[in-house]
């Protein structure tokens, strides 16, 4: 028995049978195409949670299941030549919350709302990727051709086409607005923002960054600087829960060392092969040991993390994998440990995780460096050449440093929004390392809840249910004539 909950839509009263199943997964079929679907589309749909009913139990199924939709008025279906359409209506639209819900319950996992556990084929290997269920098609796409590969693999068409899907996916978020319902029906619309094409989202990570530095500049006089780079050889989705784990690690370190959990201010960047490193502020602290005492260290680490990677991983998702996802993981980790000792015995000065330690100098209220990490060079470098000026050791701060993705995708927002103008701005090529961000699911920034801005979130209503994204002329047309 699987019960809706009472008094929030009076046509979906209960799932009690697998009838009211097939009712509810019809009405979310029907969403994705307010033209309208034929019974022999709906059932191929349906054959996934199906497969023991034949063909024609099946069409029998949806039938009797869109005459009673027809008659509660949630769908209306006609017959051209010899198929039988149906398309929602706007009573059905606003019962596809319930609807949804009533499949959650029901337990399908073609429908879970919750982060699982997405299997990825790579050659004879099946590889088990944890993610989130929920994604675009594009995100889907990618993940499964990119995200098994580890960095040294990837070839340029793989960025070029990683490139390519994050600029479709952005042009069609932008044509895209968010639907709610009330409870008597009526609908509620708000445009669709992410951070990778709202100029007010992005300018307000922005303004967070900014105040965390300026409470940490308040509070702490000494801080340390720290980047750590993983091996190329580890898969994409493997890197993340590898820094994951080397990051607690420190911090555990710290904490036992110090006495405290000092705060943090990190930003996760893309390296040229898209191999993941991590920039990290530290404050509070004016030391975390020596330089080659710290990379083998972390190769310890990175070592007990791969040879019980199902373990691990479960604890970083808060224990959601199943016991043979875990077995899977583990005989997976123990496949990367003989890849990552094979490298470093391709590369004898390699002793761990490369790494970068030096201390922070606060300066009245501006921190610099003790010795400038090497790649900030680069990065002065590139600066110059895009805007033929000339910068100093001291022009650009710690904090410059590790926004400067958070400011390049602003800069990509503005830049789009200038070309819609019709102003004559010369189009960049893709970006595969913002498209990195998007595909790795990764944050421009994180800091200690100690830094964070209060956000006063104005979102709709409690008494406001979702329906659904979908673009603004199909969902205002329907709206308008239904």
């Amino acid at each position: 028995m699987f019960a809706l909950k009472e008094g929030i839509c009076p046509d979906l009263k209960k799932i009690s049978d697998s009838n009211d199943v097939t009712k509810a997964l019809i009405l979310v079929k029907l969403r994705e195409d307010f033209s309208g679907l034929a019974v022999p589309q709906i059932v191929r749909f349906l054959r996934r949670f199906y497969r023991h009913l034949s063909k024609q139990a099946l069409i029998k199924r949806v039938h009797r299941a869109l005459d009673e939709l027809e008659e509660r008025g949630l769908v209306i279906t006609e017959i051209i030549g010899s198929f039988r359409f149906a398309r929602l209506t706007k009573r059905g639209l606003a019962s596809i919350p319930d609807a949804v819900d009533s499949i959650r319950k029901a337990g399908l996992p073609e429908t879970r709302i919750k982060r699982d556990v997405k299997k990825v084929i790579k050659g004879n290997d099946e590889v088990l990727v944890p993610t989130n269920v929920r994604a675009s098609r594009e995100w889907w796409f990618l993940s499964q051709k990119i995200l098994p590969k580890a960095p040294e693999d990837l070839t340029q068409f793989d960025k070029e086409l990683l490139s390519l899907g994050f600029e479709t996916w952005k042009d069609n978020v932008r044509d895209k607005v968010l639907v709610f319902v009330d409870d008597d029906g009526n609908f509620y619309f708000m445009p669709y923002q992410t951070r990778f094409t709202s100029e007010k989202y992005a300018k307000k990570l922005l303004a967070k960054h900014n105040y965390a530095w300026k409470k940490a500049t308040e509070k702490y006089d000494v801080a340390v600087f720290v980047t750590i780079t993983l091996p190329p050889v580890l898969p994409l989705y493997v890197q993340r829960y590898a820094m994951s784990y080397l990051w607690h690690r420190i911090k555990n370190y710290l904490r036992r060392r110090y006495g405290f959990t000092p705060p943090h201010i990190y930003a996760d960047e893309p390296q040229k092969c898209l191999s993941l490193h991590r920039h990290a502020i530290i404050f509070g602290i004016p030391r975390i040991m020596d330089k080659r005492e710290f990379t083998i260290w972390l190769n310890n680490h990175l070592v007990n993390f791969l040879s019980d990677m199902g373990r691990h991983v479960q604890k970083t998702v808060n224990n959601r994998l199943s016991e043979e996802q875990v077995r899977a993981l583990d005989a997976l980790g123990k496949k990367l440990l003989k890849k990552y000792r094979k490298y470093r015995r391709k590369h004898p000065k390699y002793q761990g995780p490369i790494n970068y330690v030096c201390k922070l100098v606060k300066r009245g209220q501006i921190w610099e460096w003790e010795n400038p990490p090497p790649d900030y060079l680069k990065y002065l470098e590139e600066k110059q050449k895009q805007r033929n000026l000339a910068y100093d050791g001291a022009s650009i701060s710690p904090s410059d440093y590790v926004k400067k993705y958070l400011v390049k995708n602003l800069e990509e927002i503005v830049e789009y929004e200038e070309q819609s103008n019709d102003s004559p701005v010369k189009k960049k090529p893709p970006n595969p390392k913002l498209a990195w961000y998007w595909l790795m699911r990764a944050r421009f920034y994180s800091v200690s809840p100690v830094f964070r801005m209060k956000d006063e979130r104005k979102g709709p209503s409690e008494e406001l249910r979702f329906v659904g994204s979908f673009k603004r002329d199909e969902v205002y047309y329907f709206v308008e004539h239904s």
